[in-house]
Formats: C-alpha cells, structure tokens, sequence
C-alpha cells in the first residue's frame, strides 16, 4: 500500500510538470527562439585597429570578447556567439537582431571616459572650424582663413594658429606673434596634440564636440571612466535628457578636488575622443556627474550602457557587417523537423510491434518527454540552432533506450515465472545502473563540449544535456510508476501484453 502511494505521488507530480510544460511550450510554433542559423540575424565582424602596431595582445582580446559579451546581454538579445576567427577578428552573430546599427554602436564602442578642462574653442573668420581626426589636422586651411582659439568663458581670443612653410601648425598670442606651441600629429592615432614650446610638455589636444562637429581644445585628462560605479539614463528636474553617472569612493574624492580647483571653467566630458557635454564649473561638486546635451533617450541608453560595461581594453571597427536572411535558414528547419518525426514514427512502429502493451508505455513516455523538453527551451529562453535540432533528434532514440535496457529485463523476469508487479520491479532495480552509467559518460561529453566548444557547438550540448537529464527522469522514474500501477489490472498483468509469449510445452509421444 505504501508503495503504491508513492508511485500515485509521482504521477501526480509528473501531471503537474506536464502541465507547466505545456504552459511554457504553447504555442508550439512560437515558443522557441531560433538561432541565427534558422531564422536570421547580423553578422558583425570587428577588426583591431592596433594590431599592425603589435598592442593587440592575447588576453587583451580575451578581455574584449568578455565586454562584448556583456554589452550584448544588456541589449536583451539571447543566444549570441561572439567568437575570434584566424586573423584575430572579433566575429558575432546576433540572431533575430531588428536594429544592427544600434547593436552595432553598442558592442564596438570603445567607451574610453575621460573629464577633462576645455580651455578654449577654434573659430574661424567665417564660423566655427571642425577638426578631420583621419587626417590629423583642421578642416579650414590656416593662412586662407584666420583660425582663433577662443576661452568661450571670457570670450577672448587666447590664440592664433599659423602655418609655417614647412607645414607646420603653430598657436600664437595674437597680439605679440609669440608662440605659445606646436600642434604635432601623432601618425596613425588621428590625434592633434599642442606641445608646449620650452619645456615640451602637452598643453592639451584637440577634439570634436560629438554634437556641432566643433574642434575644441581640451586640457590633460583629469579623471578616467575606470573610477565610475555605475550610469543610467533618464531625465533632469528640467525635462532634459541626461545620463547620470556615480563615482566609486576614490572617483567621488577626485572629481570634487576637480571641480573645486576648476571653478568658473568647463570641464568637458569626452566618450571616445567626443566631447560629450561641457557644462561650466559653479561649485565643487562632491556627488554624480551628469551628461548633458543628448539629443535622444536611445542615444542616452547607449551611453549608459558602455559606461555600465567598461572601455574596451583596444580599439575596433567594423570590418564586415551583413544580414543573414532565414530562407535557408527555414529549410533547414523543415527538414530538421521532417526528419525528427520520421524518426518518431520508426520508433512507435518499433516499440508497438515488438514490445506490444509495454511499447505503447514506452510511447507515452516518449511523448512524455517531448512535452517537458519542449517545454523546458522554452522555459529557460534557449535559442534553438541547427545543431541544437540534431542533439534533440538523438535523444529521442536515446529516450527509448533506457526503456529496451529495463523491459529487456522485466521480459527475462517474466519468463521466468515471476509476478508481473515483480517482474518489473526487478526490471528497473537491475537496469538502473546501466542506464546510470551510460547516460553519466554522456553528460561528462555534453560537458566538455560546452565548456571547449562554440555557440553552435555548445547549443548542441545543452540540448544533449537537457534530453539525457529529461529521459532519466521520465524512464526511471515516471514510466516506473505508470507501469506499477497498470500492473494491477489483470489485462495489463498478462505476459502477452507485456510483449512475451510463452510457448506451450509440447505433450510427449
């Protein structure tokens, strides 16, 4: 009586497993997110800018991949592979992808922060001049038209670039003609220092404001993104969209001593060589530093977003970007899916044919199974790859495969004379170690396949992993308790149901 309140126990909870199952699985057709193999997606690839210079290192990249990786969860989107390939290019593949140009900026965006004092603005006797980081120099020609550096807080000129014949760009006090510095082109960087004429020290360098183009010069860095806990985005008191960010203890400590010895200067805020904001110092401020001037919440999120994940440790741009259409995609579905149920078929065929009333068990069980893995893909959010379909299709045979190992023994039981409530008791005791060993040395290479293997490889893995946990369960433990409890109705009980037919012993002549 006992044991017959256990088995009734784990029907019960295997009903309501089905049951929550069916809650996640359904609509079959859409509860499954698809990888970008079956459904389509972006391809970017991201190429080291450095790498010809030899600053590209193996734990560099690795750190890289890791940021990418990050970045990518906080875009929401589920299954991506972010891989190397031969030449050191950072390839990822995100499925689904709607938006690849805001994916995009997201993922390769170096996120170097930096506050530094703006210390003055270039104009030009026709307006403002912008300054060309791919050629290292000015977008107005000095000598053709006047190029002022201008303090924008006191709205004096505090310098003049001139253009020497060899080339060469200076800045001088307007009103003496004595030089103040050299502006020196770093080859390769795109960066535009002023070098300090006596004691060669940089006095700043030269950036764009990311909203007017603007060139700007701006002082040493002060403070860097490495001291920052946290960003978000969101709105001021004044309706205005801003993005906050939160110092960690030392930061907090330095960006007060910032301000407090800055008052009555801008202090600008560059993000990847763009001056973000430059708000005018009023106070010493000792709590979050804001971001100002940002044109739209989405580029707000942005910002917020590569600040929360850190500076990329080296430089990238985008070598390749391309969408992946699902057409071949759906067709290798089709057939994934084709072949999954032809190889059903073959097995309920099989199963009824020679096991009789313990095959159709077996297929209940089977179907069984299917609805709890379904239903735990889809549960978890798993992306479902082409790879991830040739595991699930092998652990459906592998599903039956504990069933033939215990009703082989319950078979051998029963022709041994033996009650049927006995025979299949003795049936699972005796295979239950084979079926423990077998599936234990599967999981250990599911296991080494996630752990060295790639997106497609390890989508494979998880759902190999998933199917042989899944098929233990619904073999040892629920068909357990299903057939116990047939095996007391007397049509069940009976050997031919069972699937063993017992010759008559010939009568002797």
């Amino acid at each position: 009586m006992r044991n017959k309140k256990i088995h009734i126990t784990i029907v019960i909870i295997l009903v309501a497993i089905i049951g929550v199952s069916l809650y996640y699985a359904y609509p079959f057709e859409s509860s499954i997110k698809l990888g970008l193999d079956l459904r389509g997606g972006t391809q970017i690839v991201l190429k080291p800018t450095e790498i010809e210079q030899g600053k590209v290192t193996e734990e560099s990249l690795d750190i890289a991949m890791l940021i990418i990786r990050d970045r990518i969860d906080r875009l929401g989107i589920s299954e991506p592979l972010v891989t190397r390939d031969y030449s050191n290019n950072i390839v990822i593949q995100l499925p689904g992808v709607k938006d690849p140009d805001r994916a995009l900026e997201v993922i390769g965006k170096t996120a170097q922060l930096e506050f530094r004092v703006l210390e003055g603005t270039f104009f030009s006797n026709q307006g403002p001049v912008s300054f060309n980081a791919d050629e290292g120099t000015f977008s107005v020609e000095p000598g053709e038209q006047e190029i002022l550096l201008y303090n924008m807080g006191s709205g004096a000129a505090i310098g003049k670039v001139s253009k020497e014949e060899n080339g060469t760009l200076k800045l001088i006090k307007p009103e003496t003609g004595e030089v103040i510095g050299e502006f020196l082109s770093e080859e390769g960087s795109g960066k535009l220092s002023l070098i300090e004429k006596d004691t060669e020290d940089i006095i700043g360098e030269v950036i764009n404001d990311s909203e007017a183009g603007q060139a700007s010069l701006l002082g040493p860095v002060l403070l860097t993104g490495d001291k920052l806990a946290d960003a978000n985005a969101g709105y001021d008191p004044n309706g205005q969209i801003v993005v906050t960010m939160a110092f960690k203890p030392e930061g907090q400590e330095r960006f007060a001593e910032i301000t407090e010895n800055n008052m009555g200067e801008q202090l600008a805020i560059v993000l990847d060589g763009e001056i973000k904001s430059a708000p005018v110092i009023r106070t010493a401020i000792e709590g979050d530093a804001v971001i100002e001037g940002i044109s739209s919440l989405d580029e707000a999120k942005n910002i917020a977003l590569v600040l929360q994940t850190g500076a990329l440790p080296i430089n990238l741009e985008s070598e390749e970007h391309r969408t992946v259409g699902p057409t071949l995609g759906r067709d290798a579905l089709n057939k994934g899916l084709y072949a999954g149920i032809f190889g059903f078929l073959l097995i309920i065929i099989f199963m009824a044919s020679y096991y009789r009333g313990l095959g159709l068990i077996s297929i209940i069980n089977l179907i069984i199974y299917i609805i709890i893995f379904w239903g735990v893909i889809a549960g978890i959010g798993a992306a479902l790859t082409l790879p991830g379909i040739a595991g699930i299709i092998l652990t459906i045979g592998m599903a039956v495969d504990a069933n033939v190992i215990i009703f082989e023994r319950i078979k051998e039981e029963i022709i041994k004379g033996k009650s049927a409530r006995m025979s299949i008791s003795q049936g699972f005791r005796h295979g239950l170690r084979t079926i423990i060993d077998a599936n234990v040395t599967t999981l250990i290479t599911a296991a080494a396949l996630y752990r060295f293997g790639t997106g497609p490889i390890r989508g494979f893995a998880v759902t190999l992993s998933l199917g042989v946990i899944i098929s233990m369960l619904t073999s040892l433990v629920f068909s357990r308790s299903i057939i116990y409890l047939l095996a007391g109705f007397k049509k069940v009980a009976n050997p031919k149901f069972l699937g063993v037919w017992v010759r008559k012993k010939e009568s002797s002549s």
